[in-house]
C-alpha cells in the first residue's frame, strides 16, 4: 500500500481543529478523499464524511477504527447517498466531546504507527 506524503494533503480553510489530524490522516490512505467534517462541538457527534474510490480502499480504514484495535468505542462507518441517489460516500461518526477528541488523536497515531 503507497500511503501519501503528510504534506501532500491540504487543510481547507475553517475546519474545526479537533478534525485536522484524523482529516489529514484519511486523505493520505489510497483512495480516500474526505468531503467534510465537523466535530460537534461538544453537542453532536464527531462525523467526517468521505469517498473511497474503490470499496477495496475501506479494509485499511475499518480495521483502524474497530475497537480491538484502536480500543474506543463508539466509532462506526456508514454508507449514504441522497435523494436523486448520488454516487454512494460514507460517514464516519464518534463519540460526543472529549471522548471523540482524544479517540481521534488515539486512532491517528495508531494509523501512523502502520505508516512506519
Amino acid at each position: 500500500m503507497i500511503i501519501k506524503a503528510k504534506d501532500a494533503c491540504m487543510v481547507p480553510e475553517g475546519i474545526d481543529l479537533e478534525c485536522i489530524s484524523l482529516c489529514q490522516t484519511l486523505n493520505r490512505l489510497p483512495g480516500i478523499s474526505t468531503r467534510c467534517s465537523c466535530c460537534g462541538h461538544g453537542k453532536k457527534p464527531y462525523r467526517v464524511w468521505f469517498d473511497a474510490k474503490r470499496l477495496r480502499d475501506l479494509p485499511y480504514l475499518l480495521w483502524h477504527l474497530d475497537v480491538c484495535h484502536c480500543g474506543e468505542y463508539g466509532w462506526t462507518v456508514r454508507a449514504m447517498t441522497d435523494c436523486g441517489m448520488s454516487p454512494v460516500y460514507f460517514m464516519i461518526e464518534g463519540p460526543i466531546g472529549e471522548q471523540a477528541y482524544k479517540g481521534a488523536e488515539r486512532i491517528v497515531k495508531l494509523f501512523e504507527d502502520g505508516f512506519a
